[in-house]
């Protein structure tokens, strides 16, 4: 069902994102991107992310105490966004200044500042329905965010016209919409309670993740900050229709980090659990290697497809950010530090790779521009996956098949080598029939590689043993 929510939300703005790619220049795509990033840091630092204490303390809690949990969890993300929608308005101006440039109207920051306040509060309540174990609900607050973002963009920036302040309208709208859902799916799960122990319980656990997600923050978005003031909007622009097209991994990692991650917690002690992980992890790296293949090898196809010519250079940094996207992303199948409630080791990870990113995208985005900046990201991500894999083993150990896992990562890279070094590729070749069977044979052979090592016998036969079959007729039941 995540999943499914995933596929239908993620992918309505993925159709919707090769519109906005061909219809705004590369300056101001970057203009979104860039207030897309504030929009992150701010559900990621406002409320202190609360909703993860709720999360670790609501699994244990009985019907009552989880309505306090999820009540004074709410009441004090409200009035953190509040408190910040204040300040960050009466500084709208001089943070339009700072974050984008001085010919930017400072309306499309209030805009922006409005979105943020409503979508930071639907995040907590949406949040709430995933650890209430209702994927159903979940996902249509999803989907309904997804579509109503979809259609008054269509409205406002394709039909009217409005521009990049349409865009961020679209986003508010939605936010406001996805609000009315989802509080009347769960209006049963909150009073008007507020205990300050419960808070405190809460802010326990969650405080430490504040600079672990700032770190998080930094790992995914630092490239694109040091891009923006060192190079121009016009490079975060291209730089973010690379990222747009190499996060089809969230897609995937969508459905396992919606469910796995309640799931461990709630079922840790279970003997099975550990093989169990290990088993999820191998299989969801048999189908992320073999998509990161594809949708490296056909970058330079999709970049042509879904944008404009201006955004050409783009195809070069997909296979970078969709590694990046993919080791940042399996931290679920590392659970020993959140079970273990080390969340301060976790945070001092997760700021060692940001640190990282910054640091490598200061030094490599001014001489190689946003190929640096692809690199960095993609080398604070692995950094960040082995400190939190190493870590997490020592105290929830999963005994994890690394030597086929390595093999099938390397087969992967190595054909990727392969393809870059003697096909074709570039504007002129994006659409040629040649480069492109040759992409196609190579994929598949990855792929098949890659499933042999990863996917057991048994494990396809159980797949293949459940697909439908036809009902053949009994012969002579003409007769």
């Amino acid at each position: 069902m995540y999943a499914v929510a995933a596929l239908l939300s993620q992918g309505i703005g993925l159709l919707l994102f090769p519109f906005l790619a061909h219809h705004f220049s590369p300056g101001q795509y970057g203009v979104i991107d860039i207030l897309t990033l504030v929009a992150i840091i701010a559900n990621l630092t406002v409320a202190l992310e609360v909703n993860q204490g709720l999360g670790r303390h609501f699994v244990d809690a009985s019907e009552t105490e989880r309505v306090d949990y999820a009540s004074t969890a709410l009441l004090f993300t409200v009035g953190a966004y509040t408190v910040f929608a204040v300040i960050a308005l009466a500084l709208a101006t001089p943070l339009t200044h700072v974050l984008l440039e001085r010919g930017v109207d400072p309306w499309i920051t209030r805009v922006a500042i409005a979105w943020i306040w409503v979508g930071g509060i639907v995040y907590l309540a949406q949040d709430q329905l995933r650890w209430r174990a209702r994927p159903r609900a979940y996902a249509l607050v999803a989907v309904t965010t997804a579509t109503v973002t979809a259609a008054a963009t269509v409205v406002l920036v394709f039909g009217l016209g409005v521009g990049v302040i349409g865009v961020l309208i679209s986003q508010l709208l939605a936010a406001l919409v996805a609000a009315l859902v989802v509080f009347g799916l769960s209006r049963h799960a909150y009073a008007l309670r507020f205990d300050r122990r419960k808070l405190d319980a809460m802010l326990v656990f969650s405080l430490p993740l504040v600079p672990a997600s700032i770190g998080v923050f930094l790992n995914g978005f630092a490239d694109r900050i040091v891009l923006q003031h060192s190079r121009s909007l016009a490079d975060v622009g291209v730089y973010g229709v690379a990222f747009r097209i190499a996060t089809v991994v969230t897609l995937l990692l969508a459905g396992f980090q919606g469910a796995t991650t309640p799931l461990i917690l709630a079922r840790h002690r279970e003997p099975t659990t550990p093989a169990e992980i290990a088993r999820i992890f191998r299989l969801f790296c048999a189908a992320a290697l073999s998509v990161f293949l594809v949708v490296s090898l056909f970058a330079d196809t999709e970049v042509r497809a879904l944008a404009s010519a201006s955004y050409a250079r783009a195809d070069v940094l997909v296979p970078y950010l969709f590694m990046s996207a993919l080791l940042f992303g399996v931290y679920i199948f590392a659970p020993g530090l959140t079970i273990a409630n080390r969340t301060r080791l976790f945070a001092l990870i997760s700021v060692s790779a940001g640190l990282s990113n910054l640091v490598l995208a200061l030094l490599l985005v001014p001489p190689f521009g946003i190929l640096g900046a692809g690199v960095a990201t993609a080398a604070s991500s692995a950094w960040f996956f082995v400190l939190l894999m190493a870590y997490s083993q020592r105290h929830y150990p999963v005994a994890h098949d690394w030597p086929r896992l390595a093999c099938a990562l390397a087969v992967a890279i190595g054909l990727l080598v392969l393809g870059r070094a003697v096909i074709p590729t570039g504007n002129a070749h994006a659409f040629a029939l040649l480069p492109l069977l040759e992409k196609a044979v190579l994929s598949c052979v990855g792929g098949v590689a890659i499933i042999t090592l990863l996917v057991r016998r048994t494990e396809l036969a159980l797949v293949v043993g459940r697909l439908p079959r036809p009902r053949l007729r009994a012969q002579g039941s003409a007769s």
